[in-house]
């Protein structure tokens, strides 16, 4: 090295100086070869270099060559295409940009072709070593050079078989496959092509050669595109072409038109045939025609509404191939195919798109890191699975990259103990060698594992052969139940011998999925009941390599009948609760009026809005004071469609959870049903209450006047009568909850309300018969450790809430917003919005799952902390009356 640095400094003087100096102080990768390829340059420019090459430019120069001998070569070979360079390669380019010089003859095409992409591919260069583009822009840009080649080598080979053969009958298309297909070429990547026209039926025209039907004329141009891009020639060759995912790859023909394309995929091709089609994009040809029929036909042949797994299974069939033959390559680190490599990448994100693709169009994408973000935006990947599978993918893909730069030969495999090893480090701009291979290991690992956690692969135990002494192990809590239930499980009649196969061989894998489940036994027996019917069947086999949706479902499962009795009842829901377009986004009465007019189905809609809600607060996307605000805007979906429905000439007005806004799972409906003349008839109220029950609500009218014995539908008069006369104190509080849902009686109804509610002073007699309620309802209903009635349950809460409505005089709605006031004005209170969030969502856990997700020793402090405030709180109120 001294010695070549001792040349240089006598060659290297005047003008050349800068970038000997450069290439000695600047940290590059291959010093030697800059030195090497700099003599060479000044060789063929003079002792001065020319004016475009003084400045930034030659510095630059120097280090394209300290990391690439084969770019290096073309540009001291090809000094003309300096200028253009320098003139470029800091600009961004649009895809209109990339055009290749056209040529009369084939030897100027061949030449221009080559030049064009070899000077165009040290633009991408330098673009990348100085920072000066993104990695999507570099992928791109390779793709689109590639592009513009084969549109001009198309464009003269068409004008030369026109003049032959003459025009053809039918429109012709180069399908780009792979990364060409996804604009994600390497920079030594061979081209993945197809050649498809549109009909076989059919003739050219007729040229100076005569004519020739349409399947051999674009047979011959096929094969000239081919030999104009991939020829050797004095500038190399322009592509490799790789023609092999054609049908029936290198024994099949040439190029193929739509109708035999068809049939070949839809009855011979294997399943990685179709999955190869994945990137399928027309990069040149009839794009606007024959391109868009092309696509239609793709997309019909991949994505499907329901889940084909024989897809996703070859998938992980090519992959453990894969594994086979890397295992032979000894120490070599492959960025490629390795465990951890870029492969697996790009495998978890075609098998989400392959399984999901078809029901929910927005994740497709040719592009990997472009569908890794569709695949967050939609609720398949989470942040933090995005973040590392997106910087693991370009950290990777920049290694492929410098490995093959030097060169531009394909390979993926280093040794870690090599000089390319270190010269890799330094181009990826590590401080060591060390650090590199750590950074390395650290992506590739972390890729594998969530391959590993997405498509979990190897020997599996069979869920028939596991015993009670594994269950137990596991962490069973009744291992010998589990077992039981497991056998009928695979015992169920409607399962046909194929699929109680699929279920057994799930095996450890769906029993560590299960013990997820808040209540395991609970979900097996609902799993049981789900597979009875064909939708739940249909849904559980479609899920079944998909560990977060499996997870997904065996919580809905755990909800006791919540889940199953929905989905009995609207089985289309499986079609529904994981399209993230459902599942994201607030739910209101105007959303789930906007879903009716789609799905047509009330109970759909209202079924749907439930579990959605409840899948939701189980993700943490919503808290408890959201899911009884949207389970409470589902009750008024409901109101509002039964009201339209039978048009009854009643108002309704609502009370209890309904009319405060906290509705919980399976809440009754208090409804009062107003009128302003008296009703005798009954059949409209009766009509009413049966769509309410037919879309799954208990409906209770005993809080109107005289209760049970009074009348169902009551005039606006007796209201008023009723509730200035003979209503009692426990009636006020009761209607600090009252909530106006239909009809034309709003203003009048409200002003009785208010008056009866706020009209009286709240006096201390009120308040110890209020006191005194509350006493009755622990001694009667509160017995034992309830969250609700008992000393320090729920109820002291709400009786909190209403006394403070009571004393402030003001009709707030929820218990929760009412603490909210109450500690606005008196901070000593903070705590009780605490344990009412608390409380309920014990209350909640415990409604879908029969259990409080607490400890008994959490509950009994949370009562404890909850009786002291309401004894607290009522010191305040008497002080304040």
């Amino acid at each position: 090295m001294e010695r070549l640095l001792e040349e240089a400094r006598k060659t290297l003087d005047g003008g050349w100086r800068s970038a000997l100096n450069f290439a000695v102080e600047e940290r590059l990768p291959n010093r030697r070869r800059a030195l090497l390829l700099l003599n060479k340059l000044r060789e063929r420019l003079g002792a001065e270099p020319p004016d475009y090459l003084k400045g930034d430019f030659l510095l630059h120069l120097t280090k394209l060559f300290s990391y690439s001998a084969f770019l290096g070569e073309f540009l001291v070979s090809h000094p003309e295409v300096l200028p253009e360079l320098e003139s470029t390669y800091t600009r961004t380019f649009k895809p209109a940009d990339f055009k290749v010089q056209p040529g009369r003859e084939e030897a100027d095409v061949l030449r221009n072709l080559r030049v064009y992409r070899h000077t165009q591919m040290a633009r991408v260069v330098l673009r990348d070593i100085l920072n000066l583009a993104p990695f999507t822009e570099l992928t791109r840009d390779v793709t689109l050079i590639h592009d513009a080649c084969i549109r001009e080598a198309l464009k003269f080979a068409q004008e030369k078989m026109r003049e032959r053969y003459g025009e053809p009958s039918c429109g012709f298309l180069v399908v780009a496959m792979g990364k060409a297909g996804g604009f994600e070429l390497n920079y030594s990547s061979d081209v993945d092509m197809m050649f498809v026209y549109d009909s076989r039926y059919g003739e050219t025209a007729g040229g100076k050669y005569g004519k020739l039907q349409n399947h051999d004329y674009f047979t011959i141009l096929s094969k000239y595109i081919t030999e104009l891009l991939s020829k050797p020639t004095a500038e190399g060759r322009c592509m490799v072409v790789d023609l092999r995912l054609r049908p029936n790859g290198s024994l099949g023909p040439l190029c193929n038109d739509l109708e035999a394309l068809e049939q070949y995929y839809t009855a011979v091709a294997m399943p990685w045939e179709r999955f190869a089609l994945l990137k399928a994009r027309p990069c040149a040809g009839d794009v606007k025609k024959t391109g868009l029929e092309f696509l239609k036909l793709v997309r019909a042949l991949i994505f499907r509404k329901y889940i084909d797994l024989t897809l996703v299974e070859e998938l992980l069939r090519i992959k453990e191939l894969i594994k086979s033959k890397v295992a032979k390559k000894g120490r070599k680190v492959d960025v490629k195919l390795g465990e951890g490599g870029i492969r697996e990448v790009e495998f978890i994100v075609q098998a989400f798109q392959l399984m999901y693709g078809g029901r929910f169009p927005d994740i497709r994408s040719t592009n990997t890191l472009s569908a890794l973000q569709k695949l967050r935006r939609w609720g398949f990947l989470n942040e933090k699975e995005w973040q590392e599978l997106k910087d693991a993918y370009i950290l990777l893909r920049r290694t492929e990259h410098m490995l093959q730069i030097t060169n531009f030969r394909q390979t993926q495999t280093f040794h870690p103990e090599s000089e390319e090893a270190q010269e890799l480090a330094v181009k990826l701009g590590f401080p060591s060698r060390a650090e590199f291979l750590r950074k390395l290991r650290e992506t590739m690992e972390t890729v594998n594992l969530y391959f590993g956690r997405f498509f979990p692969t190897g020997d599996r135990k069979t869920l028939s052969s596991v015993g009670t002494e594994e269950l137990a192990r596991m962490g069973f809590k009744e291992p010998e139940a589990v077992k039981r239930l497991l056998n009928a499980l695979l015992s169920t009649k409607s399962l046909s011998p194929g699929e109680a196969n699929r279920l057994d061989v799930m095996g450890d894998e769906l029993l560590r999925t299960l013990l997820t489940a808040p209540e395991p036994q609970t979900t097996l027996k609902n799993l049981i009941s789900l597979l009875e019917t064909k939708e739940g069947k249909l849904l559980l086999f479609s899920l079944m390599h998909e560990r977060r949706a499996l997870k997904l479902v065996f919580f809905l499962l755990s909800c006791r009948g919540f889940f199953v009795e929905k989905i009995k009842r609207t089985p289309e829901i499986s079609e529904y609760i994981f399209n993230p377009e459902y599942v994201e986004g607030k739910i209101t009465l105007a959303r789930l009026l906007s879903e009716l007019a789609e799905l047509k189905s009330d109970i759909l809609v209202k079924n749907l809005a439930e579990v959605r809600t409840v899948l939701k607060w189980h993700m943490g996307k919503i808290d408890i004071e959201e899911l009884m605000e949207e389970l409470t805007e589902t009750a008024d979906f409901s109101v509002h469609t039964a009201y339209e429905e039978t048009s009854p000439e009643f108002s309704v007005a609502s009370l209890g959870k309904h009319g405060s806004r906290e509705m919980n799972i399976n809440s009754d409906m208090d409804l009062l049903f107003i009128s302003k003349e008296p009703c005798t008839d009954l059949t409209s109220a009766l009509r009413f209450m049966k769509k309410l029950k037919d879309l799954g609500y208990k409906v209770d009218t005993r809080l109107r006047p005289f209760g049970e014995k009074g009348e169902l539908i009551f005039t606006v008069k007796h209201l008023e009568s009723y509730t200035s006369t003979v209503a009692r104190t426990w009636e006020r509080l009761a209607f600090t909850r009252f909530r106006f849902l239909k009809g034309e009686l709003r203003e009048e109804v409200e002003n009785i309300v208010n008056a009866f509610v706020f009209g009286k002073p709240f006096t201390e007699e009120t308040l110890d018969e209020v006191v005194e309620m509350r006493n009755r309802l622990e001694r009667e209903l509160g017995r034992g450790a309830g969250l609700k009635y008992s000393a320090g349950g729920i109820v002291d809460l709400e009786f909190m809430g209403y006394i403070y409505q009571l004393l402030r005089k003001r009709r707030i709605g929820t218990t929760l917003k009412a603490l909210k006031a109450l500690c606005g004005e008196e901070k000593a209170f903070a705590d009780s919005v605490k344990l009412y969030r608390a409380l309920k969502t014990a209350e909640t856990t415990e409604r879908l799952f029969g259990t409080p997700a607490l400890s008994d020793d959490k509950i009994a402090t949370l009562k404890k902390e909850t009786r002291s405030c309401y004894e607290r709180f009522l010191s305040w109120v008497r002080k304040n009356l």
